[in-house]
């Protein structure tokens, strides 16, 4: 009995030496880093295993539908809708030229794009809750409705309506840093980033100035049936504003950012400006009511081509260049 009890002793003596314990210690941190690494990928399996039977499950839904989408999504109506919603729609100045219109969808085309959204549960793999369109795994009725907004909604109707209401503004903007620019350069806008965000309560977005080479930002409030209009964005004039001195997202001190106006979180309305001064921001407060709150957006941003961004460059003053330089690399890499 003596014996034992030395002996146990000994042994936890031997546990308490620096040489031991310090082993000791790092076996139960490699252990920790094993578990959590295997919690982590027992997560992401739950979230594929989710996905994969919500796609299985909507296909089966969806089945009918599919085969009717080229009948309800007819262009030619949906683009005279967009034409008339945004020929009557006022581009306003104050604190930056932008448009917010109303109804900018069919009524049944945008329910349409609404029944299309995918489940919370494809937004989970990504920490920002982005879904790119038209790439993102889910329901191929979500992939198809979603294919036809980005690409033929926004990418041709969308996009010949916003450079029409943008033309002269966008002239002037460059013009203010390329004084010597030629009168032949097309300064077509294109559309590209395009994906839904999901927010939710906790959510918070300082006021910002988005990337350069990105003139204009669109913003399609994706309300659903029974969302209130709270929880939309709020743009600001920036005091002793001047160009943004980073060429990717810019936060001017919030001290000096000046609330004009809370563009509401409508159903069915487009918010697009143009990204040369001032700010914009968002944010849900962690106690926003209900717990279980959603908020879905799809943005997107339009600039010119690579070819026209040389360009431009190769006519601003070198100091200047510089700053735009950095903004191209950021185009690239998707902003």
């Amino acid at each position: 009995m003596f014996r034992k009890t030395v002996g146990r002793l000994a042994a936890a003596a031997d546990l308490l030496r620096p040489r031991t314990l310090f082993r000791t210690l790092s076996r139960v941190d490699s252990l920790a880093d094993r578990t959590r690494e295997l919690t982590t990928a027992v997560e992401a399996l739950r979230i594929q295993t989710d996905q994969l039977m919500t796609i299985q499950r909507v296909d089966w839904e969806k089945r009918l539908e599919l085969a009717r989408l080229d009948k309800w999504l007819d262009a030619d109506r949906i683009a005279a809708h967009i034409n008339a919603a945004f020929d009557a729609t006022l581009l306003e100045l104050d604190p930056y030229p932008h448009i917010v219109v109303r109804n900018w969808l069919p009524d049944d085309v945008y329910a349409r794009v609404i029944d299309a959204l995918p489940a919370s549960v494809f937004f989970a793999h990504d920490r920002d809750e982005h879904w790119p369109v038209p790439f993102g795994v889910a329901p191929l009725y979500s992939r198809q409705v979603w294919a036809f907004v980005a690409n033929k909604i926004v990418g041709e109707m969308v996009h010949g309506a916003l450079n029409r209401k943008f033309q002269d503004v966008i002239c002037r903007y460059i013009r203010a840093f390329v004084p010597t620019l030629p009168r032949e350069i097309d300064l077509t806008l294109h559309p590209s980033d395009g994906r839904i965000m999901l927010r939710r309560p906790g959510y918070t977005l300082l006021p910002h100035r988005d990337p350069k080479w990105g003139f204009v930002t669109g913003i399609v409030y994706l309300a659903r049936e029974g969302d209130s209009e709270a929880h939309g964005t709020q743009i600001y004039r920036v005091k002793d504003d001047a160009e943004a001195p980073t060429s990717r997202v810019y936060y001017p001190e919030p001290a000096r950012c000046e609330l004009v106006k809370d563009v509401p979180f409508r159903a069915n309305t487009l918010f697009a400006f143009l990204n040369s001064e001032g700010a914009h921001g968002a944010s849900i407060p962690k106690d926003a009511q209900p717990p279980n709150l959603e908020r879905y957006i799809y943005q997107f941003r339009l600039g010119p081509t690579t070819k026209v961004i040389n360009r431009l460059i190769a006519l601003m003053p070198p100091e200047q260049a510089t700053m735009w330089e950095g903004a191209k690399t950021a185009r690239a890499s998707g902003y």
